[in-house]
């Protein structure tokens, strides 16, 4: 008895149902024999580890079906990768038959115009999505924003947006901003206090010769970031960051 008998029989009926809704009974016919022999392959792929238990070693499975007509890959398209509709089938195949997946497990389809057979498969690890970007919250001060994405190679600290010369030449532009005259506070940050700068997957603060200074607060203590040091300080999770007597807090 296969895998994913019992299984299928629920799985099919919804997709000969949507497919005979959408397309046609005549195309639901051939995508049904398409959809069931797609799960039959994956079904290979299934192991048994330690104590009977089933896992499917793999994170991303990709699906490629072929035909040299374009109106046919657009039926394929539709039918197996709208809403996600073959991606959902597998793992509702696999997770009804008590199969472990990893826990980015993902199935992409695609088309293409030849190949081997009807479809292939391939089978790999998927990237694991990006870690989301660290941020600042102000906790002390006004500033244009309450919080700041460190979404930039570079994020530049200070009071005002832009920094002109003489020549009304703008020289910086300041990403955390805060407000000019808004409080004591404010008064207290330099209108180009510091920056962070991320690097080799850390974070960290200098001072660009502020008046007031930088100083980060961590469990405790207090660390003094020196005016002029470019390598600045590494910044770890829930680290305070006074500047002047303003303060922001890093969060990652």
């Amino acid at each position: 008895m296969r895998l994913f008998s019992d299984i299928e029989k629920t799985i099919e009926r919804g997709f000969r149902k949507w497919t005979e809704h959408v397309f046609g009974a005549a195309q639901s016919d051939e995508l049904l024999l398409v959809h069931r022999a797609i799960l039959e392959e994956i079904e290979t792929k299934v192991q048994t580890a330690g104590r009977g238990q089933r896992v499917f070693p793999y994170s991303l499975v990709t699906v490629t079906l072929m035909s040299a007509d374009a109106d046919r890959r657009a039926l394929y398209a539709a039918a197996f990768g709208a809403e996600a509709r073959l991606a959902n089938d597998v793992r509702q195949a696999l997770e009804g038959a008590g199969c472990q997946l990893p826990s980015a497990f993902a199935v992409d389809v695609k088309t293409a115009e030849s190949g081997r057979g009807a479809f292939e498969i391939r089978y790999g690890t998927a990237a694991p999505a990006p870690p989301a970007p660290a941020s600042l919250v102000v906790v002390k001060g006004k500033a244009e924003s309450e919080t700041y994405p460190l979404s930039k190679p570079r994020t530049n600290i200070g009071r005002l947006a832009e920094l002109t010369d003489a020549e009304a030449r703008v020289v910086r532009r300041n990403d955390v901003v805060f407000l000019e005259g808004a409080d004591e506070s404010n008064n207290t940050v330099s209108r180009k206090h510091a920056h962070i700068q991320f690097a080799a997957g850390e974070y960290r603060i200098a001072d660009d010769g502020s008046e007031f200074g930088t100083r980060v607060f961590r469990d405790g203590r207090s660390i003094d970031v020196p005016a002029g040091n470019r390598r600045g300080e590494k910044l770890r999770p829930g680290d305070e960051i006074h500047l002047g007597r303003a303060c922001l807090r890093f969060q990652q």
